[in-house]
């Protein structure tokens, strides 16, 4: 009987137990209104993403040239967090997954700093490397897409709807970022009637030249390997 102990004292001051139900009962529900709310809870993403792009150079030679640099020099920085901090190498560019310290509560400053700090620092790498490109941006997730179709427009008319309505969005307070994806680029396709060139005295290499006058570029090939396909062009002055 020792082991019911424990319900004999609140069956027999049954008053008191049934005020502590009350008081715990309105606690809870006072809680429940006073407890912050936020449908969009402030979460501080403290990773980024360091890219740079070295065209043409092997996976060996971006290690070497520009990863090891590239990840020392943040590694300087004491918000880095060394441990956590991952590097990719692969032909023409490396990728640099970067996390800070999980005392930054600051990140834009940090970030910020980078970035400026990567700028002073880019001409100590080789000149083949064009740009370095910084994405801290992790903690904004998209909260609406709006999809723009059409049969009787052309795609031009499309982007300009779409030009349109980004503009009228960003002038809301609540919005933050807007972006366009699936946007199709105009191209012009010229198909040659040999007979008709060769009937108006017009060759193939006036033709050109004269196409190259208005400023086209022209492909002229592309160097391939196992992991990508860079396309030439040659671009009129």
């Amino acid at each position: 009987m020792k082991k019911m102990n424990w319900l004999k004292w609140p069956l027999e001051h049954y008053p008191i137990t049934l005020l502590i139900v009350v008081i715990l009962f309105v606690l809870g529900i006072y809680g429940m209104y006073v407890m912050p709310k936020d449908e969009f809870p402030h979460a501080t993403i403290r990773q980024g993403v360091v890219v740079a792009v070295y065209p043409g150079a092997t996976s060996e030679e971006v290690e070497q040239q520009v990863a090891r640099p590239l990840e020392r020099y943040l590694f300087t920085y004491g918000e880095v967090n060394r441990e956590k901090t991952t590097t990719t190498s692969q032909n023409g560019m490396c990728i640099v997954m970067v996390k800070l310290n999980d005392d930054v509560n600051n990140k834009d400053e940090v970030w910020s700093k980078i970035k400026h700090g990567l700028n002073t620092f880019k001409p100590q790498l080789p000149s083949g490397v064009l740009a370095i490109v910084v994405n801290d941006d992790f903690g904004n997730t998209s909260a609406l897409l709006i999809s723009i179709e059409s049969d009787q427009r052309s795609y031009r008319e499309l982007k300009q709807y779409s030009d349109d309505l980004s503009d009228r969005l960003r002038r809301i307070p609540s919005v933050a970022n807007v972006k366009l994806f699936g946007e199709q680029k105009e191209q012009i396709s010229l198909y040659v009637d040999r007979q008709r060139l060769q009937a108006y005295g017009i060759g193939q290499q006036m033709l050109f030249s004269r196409l190259q006058a208005q400023g086209i570029t022209t492909m002229s090939g592309s160097i391939s390997d196992d992991d990508q396909q860079i396309p030439i062009h040659i671009e009129t002055m």
